[in-house]
């Protein structure tokens, strides 16, 4: 029976970890945290369809008061001179989940599948063995397989202890990730904004984004940056907030955590032999908004796929790049296409956001959907208005334009695993990243 090493209780990991003992696989997960301290308390949005297709439970008998629909959304520009709304039909409303059930349903999905589950322990690094992954050294002692799964966050000890020569990118630039702080306060007053979910685009001339979200009885606030920042710059924040939204109380009721969150395109190669990297290990979020969940779990099923159908079990890194090019046909083109607009924004000073908000020619359909909704005469609009600062307006152009680049090629990755034309396949790649000033 082929071993299994899971380093990391993520998504994509017990999702690959259920299907994959369901299937007769001796599967175990190894997560240094305990059980009830993972997942942040806070919720998240995705695909409530793709959760209960993995644990075949239907939104019927999910936890109760586990999820609710969200609010309508307003974002607004720097100078908060323009409010551009986003307002959801019954249909397409969002639906948010607290993120500790969602966990704890993955949790009990692969122990009931037949996953073994070992909290408490951390993973220090890979085992290497001639070439390949052989097992992961921990806090409980050494654990060996035939392939390790990865999940162990952005900064995960198995991959930034690989060897160089196995082609896997393990740098983190500036704008990869989102420095955030949230926290769910008690409410003072009833009141109900129209649009309850306000985004602030560079908060206080700041690169990253804020929010403040109303609910029933709660506010929910996010401080972020693209870098770190500390109890100062929250205390800062809040007072700001508190002045224009008197409502939010003193008391912390969910949350009061920092979290980091990878804001660039995936990882063009994510596996090696006896390795392959899913989540945050390697970057499966949506650039403009931080959104990985989705993407997290389609990668498990995509990765547990591919090990199934593994001849004898074979997982060098020949066929596990069935599961890297599937991805990346799948979800990692729609998710790489809007990285060139983030960090297009990112890098203009807060008055030429100002202007593309207050001119147009960033509008509900960029934020929304990451500059994915694009056609003739949108952009024929959006010249027209945008040439009134042509600095600002080509600044822009040139993200959309390297973005729509990156995600043609991410669509046609190698068909067969070979480093040099999957090197020469991702520096193409690299050539249209928008850097961060």
């Amino acid at each position: 029976m082929k071993k299994i090493i899971v380093a990391g209780a993520g998504h994509a990991g017990l999702t690959a970890a259920a299907m994959l003992a369901c299937s007769g696989f001796d599967v175990t997960v190894i997560e240094k945290e305990e059980r009830e301290n993972l997942g942040h308390d806070w919720e998240d949005r995705f695909d409530f369809d793709i959760l209960s297709e993995i644990t075949g439970k239907s939104i019927d008998v999910f936890p109760e008061n586990s999820w609710r629909y969200r609010g309508d959304c307003a974002f607004l520009s720097p100078a908060k001179r323009k409010r551009i709304e986003i307002l959801y039909s019954d249909e397409n409303r969002q639906k948010i989940m607290w993120r500790k059930p969602l966990i704890n349903m993955l949790i009990d999905n692969a122990a009931e599948k037949g996953a073994k589950l070992l909290f408490g322990t951390e993973v220090f690094k890979p085992l290497i063995d001639k070439g390949r992954v052989a097992g992961v050294s921990t806090s409980g002692g050494d654990f060996c397989g035939d392939l390790v799964i990865d999940c162990a966050g952005v900064f995960s000890p198995v991959k930034t202890n690989l060897p160089d020569e196995f082609g896997i990118d393990k740098s983190v630039k500036r704008g990869d990730l989102f420095y955030g702080w949230r926290a769910y306060f008690n409410k003072t007053d009833s009141v109900m904004p129209q649009t309850p979910f306000e985004v602030y685009m560079y908060h206080e001339g700041e690169q990253g984004l804020s929010w403040c979200c109303t609910n029933e009885n709660t506010v929910d606030i996010l401080i972020g940056r693209i870098d770190k920042f500390g109890e100062d710059k929250i205390d800062e924040q809040l007072a700001i907030f508190r002045k224009d939204h008197p409502w939010i109380g003193t008391q912390i009721v969910h949350g009061g955590q920092y979290g980091i969150i990878p804001v660039r395109r995936p990882l063009t190669l994510m596996v090696a032999n006896g390795y392959a990297a899913a989540g945050d290990s390697a970057f499966m979020t949506m650039p403009m908004n931080g959104m990985g969940i989705d993407l997290s779990l389609k990668a498990g099923i995509i990765l547990a796929d591919t090990l199934i159908s593994c001849p004898e079990s074979d997982f060098s890194a020949e066929y596990l790049w069935e599961y890297n090019k599937r991805f990346h046909k799948e979800c990692g083109a729609f998710a790489s296409k809007n990285e060139g607009l983030k960090n297009s924004i990112l890098s203009l000073p807060s008055q030429g956001v100002d202007f593309l908000f207050e001119n147009d020619v960033i509008q509900s359909s960029d934020l929304a959907g990451g500059g994915k909704d694009m056609n003739f005469g949108k952009l024929l609009g959006k010249f027209t208005r945008g040439m009134r600062n042509p600095k600002y307006f080509f600044a822009i152009v040139n993200g959309l334009i390297k973005g729509s680049s990156a995600s043609s090629l991410y669509s046609r990755p190698p068909e067969k695993y070979d480093p040099g034309t999957i090197s020469e396949w991702s520096g193409k790649i690299e050539s249209k990243n928008v850097t961060i000033l």
